[in-house]
């Protein structure tokens, strides 16, 4: 069996490494445009903040050793630019010569991952505006900040917008940015966005909420004017665009391959696409929210390794009867701002109003550990859950360990708790990390006395 997989990273070279290690025999080969085949993707940011101080310490696999390791054929710069299912084959550009060949497959795999959005303002195409997604944009970045670049403009204060705010202010340059919708972080409430805005505030970053951009323009010798709409104009020395990420799934639309409505391609739980012989993975694909039951476009690394496990599992099964399922994305995520951190889980109040999905919610403010051990601070925590019960999603802003009480309510939804469950968890304890009834406890014990009270 040949099996050819379009991309490397999370997706395309998780799939190559799994199906190594579950058949030898099978061929495998792996075709990736760029030079880098498998790199740390949400590692970047850190590096240009300057935590991560070696740049090869970003680069998780190399073509030489996913070769000399696995057995598999890595073909880099080959641009795959056309399937034909009818035939089993793939064209493939050569990036550096433009010559093209012809590759027959057995089982497809397509792992493209997702590409930034463009928007079509006006001046977008100068020189110094930039998006961020990939190894280059980091590396175009890291030289003007290396050479003298002393302030930014990141447009978009989702979760690269951000963390590009810290890197560059850490850098020492004066960042500021621009969103258009009024709060930063949309993957959380506003009432837990605020925390990420004060705390950007608070370190120098100019966050400037519900304004558009309507026009770059070059200045003179370098640098960019960023205008407005309102007319306000801020000049800068390189403009970040991060307004977000869309399923790079142009590739598989030329192809006949259905499309779901997010953009990303419509796969089974077995992660088929509409051609049996052809799987999808990562970015590029469309999945099930877990809570919602929303079908959209969800990129986190997380989430492809397991979908490259599961397609590598049922390709290597093939005719061998039943498949694994991939369960759908649930959506944890956690972002590091300055002294804070910022994390969710589930569904937040947006996705379940689109959903017409009754929900209650609260919001507390524990302390992170026992108030008498020192250098207690709260944990802004909201708690969403159904009329019935169960746990929804939930949300969390503060110094010290959100990513804990995240993670347990996490693995909560995915069992289906009610919020009682979680007032009846028996969680590790000790001073210097929680109170004898952590804040997860806390939130379950106010769910369900809400609960309560309105059914009395």
């Amino acid at each position: 069996m040949r099996v050819l997989i379009v991309g490397g990273n999370a997706g395309g070279a998780s799939v190559a490494t799994r199906l190594r290690r579950l058949r030898p025999d099978v061929e495998v080969v792996l075709f990736e445009r760029g030079q880098y085949v498998s790199y740390a993707n949400c590692g970047l940011l850190y590096y240009l903040e300057g935590a991560i101080a070696d740049r090869s310490a970003l680069f998780v696999e190399t073509a030489d050793s996913l070769r000399s390791k696995h057995g598999i054929d890595i073909r880099l710069q080959s641009e795959v630019v056309g399937i034909d299912p009818s035939t089993h084959t793939i064209t493939v550009r050569d990036t550096a010569t433009d010559a093209r060949s012809i590759e027959h497959y057995d089982k497809l795999v397509l792992a493209m991952g997702a590409e930034p959005v463009w928007p079509q303002i006006p001046g977008i195409d100068g020189a110094n505006v930039i998006p961020m997604w990939s190894i280059p944009h980091m590396d175009r970045i890291a030289a003007l900040v290396q050479g003298g670049a002393r302030s930014a403009v990141i447009l978009g204060g989702g979760y690269v917008g951000c963390a590009m705010a810290e890197a560059l202010q850490e850098r020492g340059l004066s960042a500021t940015i621009v969103e258009a919708a009024a709060q930063t972080l949309s993957f959380v409430d506003p009432d837990i966005a605020v925390y990420a805005q004060q705390e950007l505030e608070k370190h120098g970053v100019a966050v400037r909420l519900g304004q558009s951009v309507d026009r770059f323009t070059a200045r003179t010798g370098s640098g960019q004017t960023v205008v407005l709409a309102s007319g306000d104009r801020i000049d800068t020395d390189f403009v970040v665009v991060a307004i977000g990420v869309r399923p790079a799934s142009r590739l598989a639309r030329d192809a006949g391959l259905a499309i779901g409505d997010s953009g990303g391609i419509a796969v089974s739980p077995s992660l088929r696409t509409s051609d049996p012989d052809i799987y999808a993975v990562g970015d590029v694909i469309e999945v099930t929210h877990t809570v919602s039951g929303a079908a959209t476009a969800i990129p986190l690394a997380g989430p492809a390794h397991q979908q490259a496990r599961i397609a590598a599992i049922n390709i290597a099964r093939v005719g061998g009867g039943w498949c694994e399922q991939y369960p759908g994305t649930q959506g944890s995520s956690i972002l590091k701002l300055f002294d804070i951190s910022c994390g969710s889980t589930g569904a937040n109040s947006a996705q379940l109003r689109r959903r017409n999905i009754p929900f209650n919610s609260i919001l507390i403010h524990p302390l992170n550990h026992a108030g008498y051990y020192p250098e207690a601070s709260p944990i802004h925590l909201k708690l969403l859950y159904g009329s019935d019960g169960r746990v929804l999603g939930a949300q969390a802003a503060g110094r010290e360990g959100v990513d804990k009480r995240i993670d347990v309510i996490a693995t909560a939804i995915y069992f289906g708790a009610h919020v009682g469950d979680l007032d009846n968890l028996q969680l590790a304890y000790s001073p210097p990390f929680s109170s004898a009834r952590d804040p997860v406890n806390v939130a379950g014990s106010v769910a369900e006395s809400h609960l309560t009270s309105e059914e009395s």
